[in-house]
């Protein structure tokens, strides 16, 4: 059921401010890490665009509720590094479409009002036809992951399934990096976190290559249902993009979740898998 009532309140418009956390140092990908990160060219370790994300989804999910995760679109832009502890002012201005329900762009800006990422979000009173890839029949197993290259990524072949089975605690360790307190997040029927639902398809990335230094840059997401803990979700992905600009080499993902073989959620996940040195 979803309710987009004109008199309800636009609390969402109010500026917030979150410090942005580095909970990735540990991780495979080594842009998260003073040391690497800087040889890239960056001030120090990146805050993950997927916690970013999260960031700028949380005065919406506020305002609608459960009704912004259950059916939709998203599409999120990273334009500059986030930092630890930088102290991230998030914005929404409230768009009139008349082919939506609802139209948003919500923006991160840095204390010196660096816009660093943005965020779009809609809901069209009809969503797009579902993408034909989404019924692929999925990839074999991979015995070794080889580390990413232009050679190794092999356009329009699909990856192996990954069988997902999001537990509470593992929901929980997310909501409490985002620090968010939005109560659908909690309790048996808990939806998943959004920055969860997008580190997902990280994962998915990483468990096709081995990825040394990489950083994601834009999400586009078209969400058909809600997605909740103890489900059995099936993820399938399938490289659609490869492409060089100034340097940097790109991929881009067509990420499908599957709940009881019906589409939950389909992404286009896009990253620079090699920086220009």
């Amino acid at each position: 059921m979803i309710s987009d009532s004109p008199t309800a309140s636009t609390d969402f418009l109010s500026p917030q401010q979150i410090l942005a956390l580095n909970d990735a140092e540990s991780s495979e990908n080594r842009i998260h890490s003073d040391d690497v990160a800087r040889r890239y060219g960056f001030s120090g370790a990146l805050v993950s665009g997927v916690n970013v994300f999260g960031y700028l989804t949380q005065p919406l999910v506020r305002h609608y509720g459960a009704a912004f995760l259950e059916r939709g679109m998203m599409d999120v832009l990273f334009l500059k590094p986030a930092y630890q502890d930088n102290l991230l002012s998030i914005r929404t201005e409230n768009l009139s479409q008349e082919s939506t329900l609802r139209s948003h762009v919500t923006s991160a800006y840095n204390e010196d009002g660096t816009l660093l990422a943005k965020l779009e979000s809609w809901l069209p009173f009809e969503l797009p036809e579902i993408s034909p890839r989404a019924a692929m029949t999925p990839g074999a197993e991979i015995s070794s992951r080889p580390e990413v290259s232009w050679d190794a990524i092999q356009i329009e072949q699909p990856a192996p399934a990954l069988l997902w089975q999001p537990t509470a605690a593992e929901n929980k360790t997310h909501v409490e990096v985002q620090r968010d307190r939005a109560t659908l997040y909690q309790g048996a029927e808990a939806l998943i976190h959004p920055y969860y639902l997008l580190e997902m398809c990280n994962q998915v990335l990483k468990n096709l290559y081995v990825m040394p230094a990489w950083v994601h840059t834009g999400s586009k997401m078209v969400m058909r249902q809600g997605l909740k803990i103890g489900q059995d979700i099936v993820i399938k992905a399938v490289p659609i993009k490869k492409w060089d600009r100034k340097g940097h080499e790109f991929i881009r993902l067509y990420v499908v979740f599957l709940v009881a073989d019906e589409v939950a959620l389909e992404v286009e996940h896009t990253a620079i898998y090699k920086l220009a040195s």
